[in-house]
């Protein structure tokens, strides 16, 4: 076994960084209902879980690769080159899917400024919080610089500009546009089932949440017909806003972009028609850039899948530490001999989450979906024998705030959402809930979703009716590319809670019928817990 996966081997600076965040959770509430007491899942065994220390350590690891692990980057190929030599280290059988795009990087202080020159006016810098992921570089070419035309509110206000605006004049033309988070950038309250863990929850955040941004619409309506486009958030801090890797997923863009906050906003909108822009967004374009899903899989007594799945690319420590939870559970089941594991394990462990338009493009990309669907597209020989699945998606998150226009911790885990399969809810959501018996309530913050978030990495699965949940952890910063990274706002202990509670849903996964599963038949507590 390789030593990254040694429980003994967490650094000094892990154990010390796990306290940074884990310590605010003395703020929690006192509970009106604590875990089932004493109840366990029949056949788990705690000590085959990897601790909260060697959590830590990989958390720390992951930091070191590179907070910020775009697409095809040397950051992004780190990480997935360490999952496959754990797994090799677990005796898996390890295949990688190879994928290509045009990566995009960006440096938001050595790439991107803004600055303004009202006539007759000396320049005025505008504090740039974010860049447009894949909007057109500067790179070579110089700045752009335009006339400030102000569109209004919110994409529809753009469209609106663009049906009225003179094309030549456009053409000569910086747009800027509005975009509060509470005004359609929000995703608003998902529905969720009956019963939550603990139960009931700390009440939820109704404010802005800077992780709900959009912003493609507006793109899609200027792009090659105006110089550059500013989008502005109006309703949080800066520093709430700053690093923001939104929209999500975008393809190559012909048109230059940045983000602003809201005094730069005010003051664009009253500049409008009276001042001159200029833009640098000075991203670096690497093309035929490689980018792999890992494919690792434990053979069982039978040829019956179970699957992990997640992501290993993106914006920061969060975001991509789902692939660590994978890890963890497959730690788990390789401690176990052979003849203890009904069935195969096969863990995706895919990249293109956070490019799936470049990945997808036919001429600098592999012209194809990566992400679980490409894995899912390429490998239906385990698609169809696939009986259950989770996904791990935005582990080990304590809350940050966005409200009243500030950017503080609030000492509680973030929201985390489990996502059922729609057609076999009710069996899932009974595996979940047997799961979190034995449980510390303190360290969780979870709800089982019925509609209205966002599907993540098990949306393909899912979709396709195979039983299973996803786990979608909702801190406001989980889209944020900041080169410090989020690792501090990050805690061990919520990620041991979370690995917990899968890895028991994964034993019964192994272990009940088909019928079970699927909902065809009933799970008793007998079953559950022995």
């Amino acid at each position: 076994m390789g030593r990254d996966l040694t429980d003994a081997d967490a650094s000094r600076r892990a154990v010390l960084g796990a306290g940074v965040a884990a310590a605010g959770l003395g703020a929690w509430p006192v509970l009106a209902r604590a875990a089932a007491g004493g109840r366990q899942v029949a056949g788990f065994e705690p000590s085959l879980v990897p601790s909260p220390e060697a959590l830590s350590h990989w958390l720390w690891r992951l930091h070191s690769f590179g907070p910020i692990r775009f697409t095809g980057t040397p950051q992004a190929r780190r990480f997935e080159d360490f999952l496959a030599r754990q797994f090799t280290d677990l005796e898996f059988q390890v295949q990688i899917d190879k994928y290509r795009l045009m990566a995009w990087e960006c440096d938001l202080a050595r790439d991107c400024a803004i600055t303004v020159t009202e006539d007759g006016k000396p320049p005025k810098t505008l504090d740039v919080v974010a860049y447009y992921p894949f909007a057109a570089t500067t790179r070579g070419k110089g700045p752009v610089t335009g006339r400030v035309l102000y569109a209004g509110v919110g994409d529809d206000a753009v469209k609106a500009l663009v049906a009225r605006t003179p094309p030549a004049e456009l053409a000569r033309s910086i747009v800027v546009v509005d975009m509060p988070l509470a005004n359609g950038g929000a995703r608003g309250f998902p529905k969720l089932f009956p019963g939550t863990f603990p139960d009931p929850l700390p009440a939820a955040y109704n404010g802005p949440n800077p992780a709900s941004q959009g912003g493609r619409p507006s793109m899609e309506a200027v792009e090659d017909k105006c110089q550059a486009l500013v989008l502005c958030y109006t309703d949080v801090s800066n520093e709430a806003a700053r690093f923001n890797w939104l929209p999500f997923s975008d393809k190559h863009r012909k048109t230059p972009a940045l983000w602003v906050g809201a005094e730069d906003s005010r003051y664009l909108a009253r500049v409008s028609g009276q001042a001159s822009l200029t833009l640098r967004c000075d991203a670096t374009l690497t093309p035929d850039a490689r980018a792999d899903t890992v494919v690792a899989t434990l053979p069982g007594a039978s040829d019956e899948v179970v699957l992990l799945t997640t992501q290993t690319d993106g914006p920061n420590e969060c975001n991509e530490n789902g692939g660590l939870g994978v890890l963890a559970l497959a730690t788990y089941a390789a401690r176990l001999p052979r003849s203890r594991r009904r069935r195969t394990l096969v863990c995706c462990l895919p990249t293109g989450h956070y490019a799936a338009g470049a990945v997808a493009d036919k001429e600098t990309g592999s012209g194809k979906p990566a992400g679980t669907r490409g894995f899912m597209n390429q490998h239906p020989e385990i698609v169809k024998k696939i009986v259950g699945h989770l996904s791990l998606e935005q582990m080990a998150a304590m809350e940050w705030s966005a409200a009243d226009m500030k950017w503080a911790p609030t000492g509680l885990p973030a929201p985390e959402m489990w996502l059922p399969t729609a057609t076999d809810a009710p069996a899932m959501n009974r595996i979940f809930h047997a799961a979190t018996a034995g449980e510390n309530p303190k360290y969780s913050r979870s709800a089982l979703v019925e509609s209205g978030f966002a599907p993540g990495e098990g949306g393909a699965p899912r979709a396709a009716g195979l039983p299973g949940l996803g786990l979608m952890g909702a801190p406001q910063y989980f889209f944020r590319a900041d080169p410090m990274g989020v690792i501090h706002k990050l805690s061990p202990r919520v990620m041991a809670n979370q690995v917990e509670i899968a890895t028991k849903m994964m034993v019964l996964m192994d272990r009940l019928s088909v019928d079970q599963l699927y909902g065809r038949a009933a799970i008793t507590d007998t079953d559950l817990f022995g």
